[in-house]
């Protein structure tokens, strides 16, 4: 088992793959940290916001809530731009696709 975490992820950090600064946020719906890079992008898909505690949270851009509400600003998610984090993504993508998925066929179907 891993170590519990002492402290919650949130406010400015550094990212664990390629240490760059990144502003960790925890989502609305998930309760889980996420890394977000810190310049304020209007084409980015996060809506960013601080509560009076100081903490901040992350909500994705969806159709049934597609503007900037208020006091929130718009951010680009820190996957998007860690080379190390994408190239990992990729690398899952392609060693999960060779992979069986389902239940193995009986034998009158082979």
């Amino acid at each position: 088992m891993y170590p519990p975490r002492t402290k919650p992820r949130n406010g400015l950090g550094r990212c664990d793959d390629c240490d760059r600064a990144v502003l960790w946020c925890t989502t609305t719906a998930n309760r889980v940290p996420i890394a977000i890079d810190p310049p304020e992008d209007p084409t980015g898909n996060q809506a960013i916001r601080i509560d009076p505690e100081g903490r901040y949270w992350a909500r994705q851009l969806t159709q049934a809530r597609p503007a900037v509400e208020t006091r929130e600003v718009l951010r680009r998610p820190h996957i998007a731009s860690c080379p190390i984090a994408r190239s990992r993504a990729a690398a899952r993508r392609r060693t999960t696709s060779r992979s069986r998925t389902g239940a193995r066929p009986t034998r009158w179907q082979r």
